[in-house]
């Protein structure tokens, strides 16, 4: 798939952060929403064991279960966790990631791309837009390490921005990709949390 097309632009990406997700992949979002859509498929990258979830039954999907909630059986299973054009349809992210986070082996890779700008589209709904920002927080905060974003592709907004006699051009990201690790040691958070409280300046 071209560079210049949406597709071609988030698999690029996976394909060159395939090798961070070793040989036990969880895909989150793994379902192909209609027959036949061959561009959302990444399970030919396998280098052993890929598990496809999503939270609906269909084709390509071998576990099905809610990002909220994961199988306890699954904590530290995973070499990897490939998440490509999910988080925007994520109801809780804060939530959701540090249950990733659990599920994969310490040292292990969570590769994610979603959406800056992207036309509203539900599958089954649509919550958020990230910035490079706001996934490097969310990611951060639920315990990855390592982590890297950036953007990609771009959408053209035309606008009177501030009353101009014209519209004027503005050129906005429409994808934020991301990488993050487990930590190698992890750290029980809910112990330093309560040995070391947290005080706000004023």
């Amino acid at each position: 798939m071209p560079l210049t097309s949406v597709r071609g632009r988030i698999r690029d990406f996976i394909e060159r952060h395939a090798d961070k997700l070793g040989d036990d992949v969880l895909e989150v979002g793994s379902r192909m929403h209609r027959p036949g859509c061959w561009w959302i498929v990444n399970r030919d990258l396998a280098r052993g064991q890929w598990t496809g979830m999503d939270m609906q039954p269909g084709e390509n999907v071998d576990v099905v279960a809610d990002l909220h909630s994961l199988p306890d059986e699954w904590v530290g299973r995973f070499s990897g966790v490939l998440c490509s054009e999910v988080m925007e349809h994520v109801a809780r992210p804060w939530i959701a990631l540090p249950k990733l986070r659990a599920v994969i082996r310490p040292g292990g890779w969570l590769v994610v791309t979603t959406l800056f700008a992207f036309p509203e589209h539900g599958y089954p709904d649509d919550f958020y837009r990230y910035t490079q920002s706001g996934l490097r927080l969310l990611l951060e905060d639920a315990g990855f390490v390592d982590v890297h974003t950036e953007y990609a592709g771009e959408t053209l907004f035309r606008l009177n921005d501030h009353g101009e006699g014209a519209n004027v051009s503005r050129r906005v990201p429409m994808h934020v990709f991301a990488v993050g690790r487990v930590p190698e040691q992890l750290i029980d958070v809910t112990t330093i949390a309560d040995a070391e409280p947290r005080h706000i300046p004023c």
